[in-house]
C-alpha cells in the first residue's frame, strides 16, 4: 500500500486491527519486568484512553490505566440518582457512531432507541426579551431577525439549517486540510461575509453558544467540522428507522463495560503530576509519590489539564503552544425533577429556548412511555456558565431556579434539584469539548498529537473526522496503531 499521507508501508490499518482481534502477538518474554512496569500506561479512563488500552491488550501488550477521578468515563457521565440516568456529558449518539456502537455491542451494553423522543426535543418554547412567542407567531414576530426564507425556523434550529445551506466543507476531515486554512477565522467574521446580520448571529448563535463564549472567539472551521459531521451522521441514518441511541442505565455504562473488559483494573484516584521519558522508557509520577514505569505512555487528558502536568523533556514549538492555549468549553448543567407537570397548567412545552439565565431547558423523556417527562436538564452555556463558575455553587443553583420560576410561575416550588455539573470546575477536565480559536486549527492541529519521544497523545481534541464520543474512540484507535507501528 502506498498512502500519500504516510509514505509507502506494507502495514495497513486493516491488518493491524485484525491482529488486535487475534491471539496475542506480542506476549511478554525474556526477563521478568519490575512489578510496576508495563508495556504501556494510559492516563485517563475515558473513551479514548480505554479504547487505546483495549486495542493494545488485544495485540498482546500489558497495559495499566490510571484515572484521577473516582469513577470511570471521563467526560461521559450519567446521573444514576435521577430517573432515566440523564447525561451531563455525552448526551446521545447516532447509529453512525460505528466505533461506539460496536463497543456497546461487544461489551454487552444495551442500547435504547431515542427516536420516539426527538419530536419532543424539537418542540421548544421560545422566550425572548421577557416574553413568550408561540411557534405560530414566530415568523411574524418583531424579534425575528432571520432572512425572509428562514423566518419560520425557530431560534434553536436556525443555525443548523443555515450551516447545512452554506457550509463549504463536504467531508468532515476537511477542516484540518491546509487548503482550508483561509477559513480559520472567527465564526462571526465568516458569517458576516456570508451575509448574516449581527442580530441573526446574536440570536441564533451567541444566545446559547455551542462553542466558546460567542461567535467571535471560535474558528469557523470548528463549526464547519461539527456541521459536516452532523450532516454525515444524518445521511447514514436516512434510511434507518433508528435515529439515535443512549445506553441502558446511561451512556457511562459503555466506558464502564470497556474498563471491566481490561485485564488489569483501572487505578482510580491516581492524579498524575509528571511524565518523564527517555530513550529506554517512561515514568509517570502521581500526586501521592507513586511512580509507574512503562515502555510508552498514552495521555488522553485535554490540554486544559495536560498543561498542569510536568513533562520532561519539555514540549516545544507548535505542540507546546497548542497545549498551553487550546481551551475547553465552559458548560454547566442543572438537573431537576418536577414534582408535578407544571407545563400542563400553563399550557406550554417544558422544553425552552431563552435569552435569560435559565438558558436552554430540555425535558428528558427517558421513561417507558416517550411522552412522560422524567426530569429537566437546564443547559447553561457561554457567559451564563462563566458567571455560575465565579460564584458559590448554591448561589448559582438558586439563581437559575429563581429565574425559571419567574419565567414559568406554574413551576414555583415544583423543581427538585438532584444534580449540578460544572465541567470547568472538574479538575480532571477543566471544561468539556475542545474549542478551537481563530488561527489555532491551521496553527497547530497537526502538531498537537504528534508523539513526544515515548509519550503519545489522544482524546477528542486530536480526532480528525469524528466528533464527541466517536471522536474520542477514533483517537484511541489512532494512538494504539501509532504505538504498534512504532
Amino acid at each position: 500500500m502506498n498512502d500519500s499521507r504516510h509514505g509507502p508501508t506494507a502495514v495497513t490499518r486493516r491488518t493491524v486491527l485484525k491482529a488486535m482481534g487475534a491471539a496475542p502477538l506480542m506476549a511478554a518474554s525474556g526477563p521478568v519486568r519490575a512489578l510496576n512496569k508495563t508495556d504501556a500506561i494510559v492516563i485517563g479512563a475515558g473513551l479514548s484512553g480505554l479504547n487505546a488500552a483495549l486495542l493494545l491488550e488485544g495485540a498482546g501488550l500489558s497495559v495499566k490505566v490510571l484515572e484521577g477521578r473516582n469513577r470511570i468515563g471521563g467526560r461521559v457521565q450519567s446521573l444514576r440518582n435521577i430517573p432515566g440516568s440523564p447525561e451531563v456529558g455525552g448526551t446521545a449518539f447516532a447509529p453512525g457512531y460505528a466505533r461506539l456502537v460496536d463497543a456497546a455491542n461487544k461489551y454487552g451494553v444495551g442500547l435504547v432507541d431515542i427516536t420516539p423522543t426527538i419530536p419532543y426535543f424539537m418542540n421548544q418554547q421560545i422566550y425572548l426579551q421577557d416574553q413568550f412567542i408561540s411557534n405560530q407567531d414566530w415568523a411574524t414576530s418583531a424579534l425575528n431577525p432571520f432572512p425572509d426564507q428562514f423566518k419560520k425556523i425557530p431560534p434553536n434550529a436556525y443555525f443548523n439549517v443555515l450551516m447545512g445551506a452554506i457550509n463549504p466543507l463536504k467531508n468532515s476531515d476537511e477542516w484540518v486540510s491546509p487548503a482550508n486554512a483561509s477559513l480559520d477565522i472567527s465564526l462571526h467574521d465568516w458569517l458576516v461575509k456570508m451575509g448574516q446580520s449581527e442580530a441573526a448571529i446574536e440570536l441564533a448563535y451567541n444566545t446559547n453558544p455551542t462553542h466558546g463564549m460567542s461567535a467571535h472567539d471560535i474558528s469557523a472551521l470548528l463549526v464547519m467540522f461539527a456541521a459536516t459531521f452532523g450532516t454525515k451522521q444524518r445521511e447514514l441514518t436516512a434510511n434507518n428507522a433508528i435515529k439515535g441511541y443512549t445506553a441502558a442505565n446511561g451512556n457511562q455504562s459503555i466506558p464502564e463495560a470497556m474498563a471491566n473488559a481490561l485485564k488489569n483494573e483501572v487505578q482510580l484516584q491516581s492524579t498524575v503530576t509528571g511524565i518523564r521519558t527517555n530513550s529506554s522508557g517512561a515514568e509517570v509520577h502521581l500526586a501521592d509519590g507513586t511512580v509507574h514505569r512503562a515502555d510508552r505512555v498514552i495521555c488522553s487528558v485535554p490540554c486544559t489539564v495536560l498543561r498542569r502536568i510536568k513533562i520532561d523533556p519539555l514540549l516545544s514549538g507548535k505542540q507546546a503552544l497548542g497545549v498551553r492555549t487550546l481551551d475547553s468549553q465552559k458548560i454547566n448543567q442543572l438537573h431537576v425533577v418536577p414534582k408535578s407537570p407544571f407545563w400542563e397548567k400553563d399550557g406550554m412545552s417544558p422544553t425552552m429556548f431563552t435569552d435569560s439565565l435559565a438558558g436552554m431547558v430540555i425535558a428528558e423523556h427517558k421513561g417507558a412511555d416517550p411522552r412522560d417527562v422524567t426530569s429537566l436538564s437546564i443547559w447553561l452555556r457561554g457567559e451564563r456558565a462563566a458567571w455560575c463558575d465565579q460564584v458559590n455553587q448554591q448561589v448559582a443553583i438558586d439563581a437559575v431556579i429563581a429565574d425559571l420560576e419567574r419565567i414559568r410561575p406554574a413551576a414555583k416550588g415544583q423543581l427538585e434539584v438532584l444534580g449540578y455539573k460544572s465541567w470547568y470546575r472538574d479538575q480532571f477536565s477543566s471544561g468539556d469539548w475542545a474549542i478551537w480559536a481563530p488561527g489555532q486549527v491551521s496553527g497547530f492541529f497537526h502538531e498537537l498529537a504528534k508523539p513526544h519521544g515515548r509519550l503519545h497523545f489522544c482524546g477528542e481534541h486530536t480526532a480528525v473526522a469524528n466528533r464527541g464520543m466517536e471522536g474520542a474512540m477514533e483517537s484511541g484507535e489512532r494512538v494504539a496503531m501509532e504505538i504498534l507501528l512504532a
